[in-house]
């Protein structure tokens, strides 16, 4: 039998808890719209190009073929050339752009004069479109009016770098790793900022060079960060395709027609859904283990 003090305790206590479980779930429900957009922006079509990479469309109609799309991929010497080119394009993009990215952050935490408007010219890559840094490199290099091409040509015997195939990856390389600055040095500086100055104050005090201080103190401290970065910029050069199809659409030879332009090619300038499909999954499957192997490599060193 409940007397009656454990009664009314049980009514007091109910309301308290009935407004606890609601408040852990307000956070989700605040969030489900946003989720909602995602899972039909973003999960749905990914999960659709999948089943899509198993079937082959004819007359309007999908056909089941299984695996057929990805054996004639992997028989498709085109395909495993644009792997290798994405390779050579991918290692020296990602290299220019993390070197120079950390030089420029570096430069600009020393809070020289006219800091703010060097922020401001660096921003400049970053607020135009492929479409717009890919004309503008592209008429930097015509044979004709070009102005860096009017220099080298005297280098050149006056042939066109877009003649050549590695002159033309050359080209599409600096423009990638032009457009990219912006968002690496401004992470980097962020982090930068986040050391502590009174740490490498007393490193300086202790006899420390700058170059000590950085791969010694400051280095270390924004690892984290610099990885992030790097699988960013990763991602970005393996999927790296409307500022290619500008310069060079993949030329001379397929000398620039990485796996991204070859994705394109193939889905939508020839219609072939299915096969472009199937490079879409190969592409995010090689997405996702450069990822696990940057995240990998980050937990070691964290925990050694």
């Amino acid at each position: 039998m409940v007397t009656q003090p454990a009664r009314s305790a049980v009514r007091t206590t109910t309301p308290a808890v009935a407004r606890s479980r609601f408040n852990r779930f307000v956070p989700l429900w605040m969030l489900l719209p946003t989720l909602l957009i995602l899972l039909a922006l973003q999960l749905y079509p990914a999960l659709y190009s999948v089943y899509l990479s198993f079937n082959r469309i004819q007359a309007g109609n999908l056909i089941w073929v299984g695996t057929r799309n990805y054996e004639r991929l992997f028989r498709d010497a085109r395909f495993i050339e644009s792997l290798g080119t994405s390779v050579v394009f991918v290692g020296c993009y990602l290299v220019l752009t993390l070197s120079i990215g950390m030089l420029i952050a570096v430069l600009l935490n020393q809070r020289v004069k006219l800091t703010s408007l060097y922020m401001v010219l660096l921003f400049i890559p970053w607020v135009v479109s492929d479409v717009v840094a890919g004309t503008m490199w592209r008429w930097l290099f015509q044979q004709d009016y070009g102005i860096i091409q009017q220099w080298l040509n005297p280098f050149t015997n006056n042939v066109s770098l877009y003649a050549n195939p590695t002159g033309s990856m050359i080209i599409v390389i600096l423009a990638s790793v032009w457009r990219a600055l912006p968002f690496t040095s401004l992470v980097f500086l962020g982090a930068l900022q986040t050391v502590p100055r009174e740490v490498l104050e007393s490193a300086a005090m202790d006899g420390a060079s700058r170059i000590t201080s950085f791969s010694r103190i400051s280095f270390p401290l924004i690892r984290p960060t610099f990885i992030v970065v790097t699988i960013f910029t990763t991602i970005g050069g393996l999927n790296a395709v409307g500022l290619i199809l500008t310069l060079t659409g993949g030329g001379p030879g397929g000398a620039t027609q990485t796996s991204g332009v070859y994705l394109y090619k193939i889905g939508w300038q020839f219609g072939d859904f299915g096969q472009g499909a199937a490079i879409s999954v190969v592409l995010f499957l090689i997405n996702l283990v450069a990822t696990l192997f940057y995240l990998q490599f980050q937990r070691e060193r964290t925990m050694g």
